[in-house]
């Protein structure tokens, strides 16, 4: 590796660059000064486009432009081998904003001569993405030569998780795109001044969208949606190149048909008199690495309303607080409605979009973790801290094991006796088969629960609920919820992300986790059912059970920001990474402590592996078992395969094998978890007849008996067994402030 200069000097090569109006064009000659002030010298290399003059080299805003294609009439690769070849002893670094040579003899030639080189993903260019381009014959060698490539720099949660892939977490660096922030928030003094000089009426509700007029960018969208609002003041200003002649001959006949409240302002220079004219930033774009236009927004207070894309939106908009995300026409519509009857909330959704972009996303701050990471390319040393506070990017399917929450497994006390607990996720019934999809909201299958809850009391035994949504919120659910509650069922909340508002996602596998949802749009859904179900029970429910086990990295800090006491979600031994789940696999059925012990406890269901392999290390058994068909075909063999303890899909037998392989290891707590659909024909594949149903009951009820009289075990509860476990120190503090609150009673 070649020795970086005191001022290292960084080559960027782009396939097509036009710096007075594409998005990364524009923002790159703003970024490379900003660069320079700290320590970094740029110049940019341009394989392709040919600019309308003829010089190889020209400076545009500062930036030294080296155009290839006013060097050669058509270059090729070859051309390119040329110029490096000549030109890269001047540079420290080379950064690839496009992938412009196909053979990598390029990238090659850059690590022989001792250049690092990093590769910017920014639209559909991951690496995944870029080996999906080559034939299937050839991929193998493509990801080889693919190594010649140092880092791989995502820009936005989406393409790191594409990433995730096919290339190892320590070649990928996330730096966000950032913005010139100006020292104030735009007054609205300054609005109206803006308004005045666009002649624009103050009275108006100006969207603006900014960016080219083509399909990608799904502007006849936004027609559309004005097209739905009938207030004649609500208009939409599109600032931009119309790119595709007939497409914008589409919109331009829309647009006429709705009295001139849609304003094609073509392209302009510098568009910054209309994001601080405008009122809302409106976008539609189906396909985005991270839209500049959204740090302009933002740079002027300016609530965003935009149609959702995955792993970004939802991790740069925080709905209804900085901006609606919308799925639907109608999304859009009530979001605009919203914003025109409401000023003030406005106003204040732009503020905080403000304050999200002072935190992330300003020029400086970006400008130095680029400049960090070119320093960190040339001697490979570990990146700094992350500089991006509300981009902790993880995802479900990131876990591997206790320490991606920070959780402390522990023992109980020898001479414990076995306890234990029943969870039943009481939840709204849909066809598995299909998937979330078919989940409609219908709770008609809560009756099962009723009709099945004398046979637990028989035993003394109260089953904790947790609750989704729908059943949180239908009349004839809560009901029933309810009585259940004032007879001794604790209940809690159940987390489906895909049926609890804001419902602006995709209903995909991947989003049905609801750990890959942007923390922010996370926490928003857990709180709302939060509400819901506390308005059901009188007082704040205390446990927490993500669905589908779909626990994310960023759920125990919303958990915990709302008061929960328990969390039941993990579900050990069980791998769920392949559909963009977790993987417990390397989790046991032990209580832990998330953080400090005394705060958040996890009961996890209770799970192992059988199989005669079962004995066998887990972090062998891990390494050979990598994927969802070696899984399969162990457990066909009987060689090792995960049960839940839970009377679905499993006979007694097993679930008392279970029982007793665990509580031999020193297992003292257990958990039996089942879903309430199952309680009725027809909604799981647990219960297709009548007679299944009562099989499973016969199930449960043996279980119960085996459990206290050969087990000598007793039943429990989630706060029970909380109340149980808390350190000494915790009970000793409980306990006093117990005493103050009946001494406060008597007064």
């Amino acid at each position: 590796m070649k020795p970086q200069s005191p001022q290292p000097r960084v080559l960027h090569i782009y396939r097509r660059f036009h710096p007075d109006y594409t998005g990364d064009g524009i923002y790159y000659t703003r970024l490379i000064p900003a660069m320079a002030r700290h320590g970094i010298s740029g110049e940019i290399l341009v394989f392709e486009t040919r600019p309308d003059h003829r010089d190889e080299t020209a400076i545009h805003e500062g930036v030294r432009i080296h155009y290839l294609a006013n060097r050669y009439p058509d270059p090729s690769w070859l051309d390119l081998l040329r110029w490096l070849a000549a030109n890269l002893h001047r540079y420290d670094v080379v950064h690839l904003h496009s992938h412009v040579d196909r053979h990598f003899l390029a990238y090659i030639l850059a690590r022989v001569m001792g250049r690092p080189v990093l590769y910017s993903c920014t639209l559909n260019d991951s690496p995944t993405e870029l080996l999906s381009d080559y034939r299937p014959s050839y991929r193998r060698l493509a990801a080889l030569l693919m190594r010649s490539i140092s880092t791989f720099v995502v820009i936005s949660p989406q393409l790191l998780r594409q990433s995730l892939r096919s290339v190892a977490e320590r070649r990928l660096s996330f730096i966000p795109q950032g913005v010139a922030l100006g020292a104030t928030p735009v007054t609205a003094e300054q609005r109206a001044a803006a308004r005045s000089s666009l002649g624009l009426s103050p009275e108006d509700f100006i969207l603006l969208n900014v960016g080219s007029v083509s399909r990608r960018k799904n502007v006849r969208f936004l027609v559309d949606v004005l097209a739905q609002i009938e207030d004649p003041r609500v208009k939409l200003v599109v600032v931009g190149p119309l790119l595709e002649p007939d497409y914008a001959e589409e919109i331009e006949q829309a647009a006429s048909q709705l009295g001139g409240r849609v304003i094609l302002a073509g392209f302009q220079e510098d568009p910054q008199l209309y994001y601080t004219a405008a009122d809302a930033f409106a976008f539609a774009s189906t396909a985005e690495g991270f839209p500049n236009v959204f740090l302009e927004a933002m740079s002027r207070n300016l609530p965003i309303i935009t149609r959702f894309l995955p792993g970004l939106t939802d991790f740069v908009i925080d709905h209804g607080r900085s901006g609606f995300l919308a799925h639907s026409t109608a999304d859009f519509v009530a979001a605009v409605q919203a914003l025109r009857s409401g000023p003030d909330a406005a106003r204040h959704m732009g503020l905080e979009g403000r304050r999200f972009a002072d935190r992330n996303l300003g020029l400086e701050k970006v400008a130095q973790s680029y400049a960090a990471l070119y320093r960190r390319s040339g001697t490979g040393s570990e990146p700094d801290a992350q500089p991006f506070p509300d981009f902790r990017l993880r995802f479900s399917n990131t876990v591997r094991g206790p320490s991606s929450f920070d959780l402390r497994e522990f023992d109980t006390a020898p001479g414990r006796p076995p306890e234990l607990q029943v969870v039943i996720d009481t939840e709204a019934d849909f066809d598995w088969n299909k998937g979330t999809v078919t989940d409609t909201g219908r709770v008609s299958s809560i009756a099962g629960l009723r009709d099945s809850f004398p046979m637990f009391k028989a035993h003394g035994l109260f089953p904790a609920l947790v609750v989704d949504y729908p059943v949180a919120t239908q009349a004839h659910s809560a009901r029933i919820v309810q009585d259940l509650a004032e007879q001794g069922c604790e209940v809690g909340v159940h987390l489906h992300s895909w049926s609890t508002p804001p419902q602006v996602e995709p209903r995909d596998d991947w989003h049905s986790f609801s750990g890959n949802l942007g923390p922010m749009l996370e926490r928003e859904k857990l709180a709302l059912l939060t509400r819901h179900v506390e308005a059901l029970l009188g007082h704040a429910p205390r446990m927490f059970k993500a669905g589908r086990y779909g626990l994310g990295p960023h759920t125990v800090a919303a958990l915990k920001s709302l008061g929960f006491e328990t969390d039941l979600s993990i579900c050990p031994s069980y791998n769920y990474s392949a559909m963009g789940g977790p993987n417990f696999t390397g989790f046991t059925s032990r209580p832990g402590w998330y953080g400090e012990a005394g705060g958040l406890l996890s009961l996890p269901t209770t799970a192992a592996r059988l199989g005669f392999m079962s004995r066998v290390s887990p972090q062998l058994t891990n390494r050979v078992l990598t994927g969802r068909r070696s899984e399969r075909f162990a457990a066909r063999l009987n060689v090792l395969y995960p049960v839940r303890l839970s009377p679905e899909g499993n006979d007694l037998e097993t679930m008392i094998a279970l029982t007793r392989r665990l509580y031999a290891s020193g297992l003292r707590i257990f958990t039996l978890s089942l879903h309430s659909p199952t309680l009725q024909v027809g909604n799981t594949p647990y219960a297709r007849t009548q007679d299944e149903v009562q099989a499973l009951l016969g199930r449960i009820d043996a279980y119960l008996h085996f459990f206290r009289a050969e087990l000598g075990g007793r039943f429990s509860t989630p706060s029970q067994l909380r109340s149980s476990l808390m350190p000494a120190q915790h009970q000793n503090g409980a306990r006093k402030q117990s005493s103050v609150e009946n001494l406060h009673g008597i007064n």
